[in-house]
């Protein structure tokens, strides 16, 4: 009896341990799809789609060294003040940590604000939290990578 059940045990702990990186590479398609969409909204001007992607209390800190709200990246769409371009990202590295994800990667935009030029390129550093079965980007910092 004692066989059959170290038998079972060890077949379900194989079992979850095989479904455990399918689980984790499924979230981290997800995590590179959302950035993928996330950038298509910054050139559309998206505001709905930025507005479903970041969290209310999301803060950033941009390749200026300036802290930007939520808030203030949706009226710079709105007002017409931001506009991009070219929003490319890659190299990519998703990282999930349960309900947090951290994501790194490498941008190449062509874009203005306020009529100044934004091109350029830069690495920078996501956040997402997964609330009610969708993930939202908490935090961002940005660095030059020209």
């Amino acid at each position: 009896m004692r066989v059959i059940i170290s038998v079972i045990g060890a077949f379900l702990l194989m079992v979850a341990m095989a479904s455990h990186p399918q689980t984790l590479s499924q979230q981290e398609e997800e995590i590179k799809n959302l950035e993928g969409e996330r950038g298509k909204a910054q050139v559309r001007g998206d505001i709905a789609k930025l507005d479903e992607v970041l969290a209310p209390e999301f803060m950033e800190i941009n390749v200026a060294g300036q802290i930007r709200t939520k808030r203030e990246n949706i009226e710079g769409h709105q007002s017409g003040q931001v506009h991009w371009e070219k929003f490319d990202l890659d190299e990519l590295s998703v990282r999930v940590y349960g309900e947090t994800a951290v994501v790194s990667g490498h941008l190449t935009r062509k874009g203005t604000f306020a009529g100044r030029d934004l091109s350029g390129q830069s690495r920078y550093t996501r956040y997402y939290v997964r609330r009610q079965g969708r993930w939202q980007a908490i935090f961002q910092h940005s660095v030059p990578a020209n």
